[in-house]
């Protein structure tokens, strides 16, 4: 025992000795990081201090690096590192990944990190503390030659807020500390970790877009989300945004993982539905696919339309989200398609904007400011018009708000200038014979 700590100490002594602009000083004060508990964070300080320094920037990085620096992370996520440590290993790896040094091709990382790193990005909301599954014991190669070249990379930057993004709220596998900031950092982390992989490693690409779906669909299965649902949803995002031609695939992924997570109806409190705290992200990534494939948004919006709260569920605030969607999606229509949608949204908009609930009201009538939106809803005037226009007028009775009274007034004027033989017709069929209801 005296013996192997003093070999334990002389390579600690050796870590801090050796520079860190090389590839053999980075390496060993990697190592030093995770073996040498007594000297932990002062070797992590000093790695953070050169790259933060962009000393490290100097480096030529080799398989041994990445072996160590995967080493050392999944170390902290699950051996009792003190909590500091764990926070400044994960700052660690996500810095260095970060680095356009780092962006090379030629290393394998093993499916049993992938996995490590998945288990940490899809851990519940409330575990804090809780670690994963430990890797097998002794020497896992994490990271080895490949003789792959890079291909076509998926960048960082493609998904929201780059390598800083990360849900809130919810458990840290750290404990202590601030758990909010620690579960944000160390889901950036996870997330840094698999859009790397995903940009460096081509042959991992198949098995982690097939690991990404999965995950997801776990979390649409009800109950609270993962903090880790958002961020996964950025890192498919960047992988939509990389996709070449259209395929079947692409249905398979809007029907079979990214339709299903608009399913939660639960609510953190009165106001926050579970669907707010991702719901950005699936939005932005709904759009990416859409944009690609506009022929698949009548299927989807015919898939939304079936997920919609009812107005019994009080749910207004997931109604008040979905309608802000709705008016982003509209913005892909093909204008083949429109009459189509006209049609099939209207009773929808006419149950939303005579709505009691202001809130919901308010923003089904805004749709009409956006031109695109408008294009498709009075696309079918004939057939559209007469449903919107007795859902307006409400029966000849005020909306209680004032604000919803004012745009029902200017969305009456838009469908007038939209068609005004349509318009004139609708107000006949509503008033029998008396068109000059149409003023509102």
């Amino acid at each position: 025992l005296f013996f192997t700590c003093m070999a334990d100490s002389c390579a600690s002594d050796t870590a801090a000795a050796l520079p860190l602009d090389n590839a053999a000083g980075l390496a060993s004060a990697l190592r030093a990081a995770r073996t040498d508990g007594s000297a932990r964070l002062a070797h992590l300080d000093r790695l953070l201090s050169a790259l933060r320094s962009q000393t490290v920037r100097d480096v030529d990085p080799d398989p041994p690096i990445f072996s160590e620096l995967f080493w050392l992370l999944s170390a902290a996520w699950q051996e009792p590192f003190e909590a500091e440590a764990a926070r400044a290993a994960c700052e660690l790896a996500a810095g260095l990944l970060a680095l356009p040094e780092f962006a090379v091709g030629g290393v394998h990382v093993s499916d049993d990190f992938l996995d490590l790193a998945f288990s940490r990005l899809c851990q519940p909301a409330n575990a804090a503390g809780a670690g994963a599954a430990s890797l097998p014991a002794g020497p896992v190669s994490l990271v080895g030659s490949s003789g792959s070249s890079a291909a076509k990379s998926v960048r960082a930057s493609s998904a929201p807020g780059g390598p800083g993004f990360g849900g809130g709220g919810g458990g840290s596998g750290f404990g202590g500390g601030d758990a909010d900031a620690a579960l944000k950092l160390e889901l950036s982390t996870a997330s840094e970790v698999v859009v790397w992989v995903y940009r460096w490693q081509p042959s991992s690409r198949a098995g982690l877009r097939l690991r990404i779906g999965r995950a997801l669909l776990r979390m649409s299965s009800g109950g609270l989300p993962p903090p880790g649902t958002a961020p996964l949803l950025r890192i498919l995002a960047a992988v939509i945004a990389g996709f070449g031609r259209p395929t079947s695939a692409h249905r398979s992924l809007l029907h079979s993982v990214l339709l299903p997570l608009h399913r939660p109806a639960g609510r953190l409190e009165e106001t926050t539905p579970h669907l707010s705290l991702y719901h950005e992200p699936l939005v932005h990534a709904m759009l990416l696919l859409l944009r690609a494939q506009p022929s698949l948004l009548p299927s989807a919006l015919g898939a939304m339309l079936q997920q919609w709260p009812q107005p019994q569920e009080g749910n207004s605030s997931k109604e008040v989200l979905l309608l802000h969607e709705l008016e982003r999606l509209l913005e892909v229509a093909e204008p083949a398609s429109h009459g189509r949608l006209s049609l099939l949204l209207a009773p929808l908009l006419c149950r939303s904007a005579a709505s009691d609930n202001s809130r919901v009201a308010e923003r089904a009538l805004s749709l009409f400011s956006s031109e695109a939106a408008r294009r498709v809803l009075l696309a079918d005037s004939r057939g559209a018009m007469p449903m919107l226009m007795q859902a307006l007028l409400r029966g000849g009775c005020p909306h209680w708000n004032a604000t919803v009274n004012k745009m029902t007034h200017e969305v009456l004027l838009l469908m007038r200038e939209r068609d005004s033989a349509a318009f004139a017709a609708a107000a006949e069929h509503c008033f029998g014979g008396g068109g000059g209801g149409g003023g509102g």
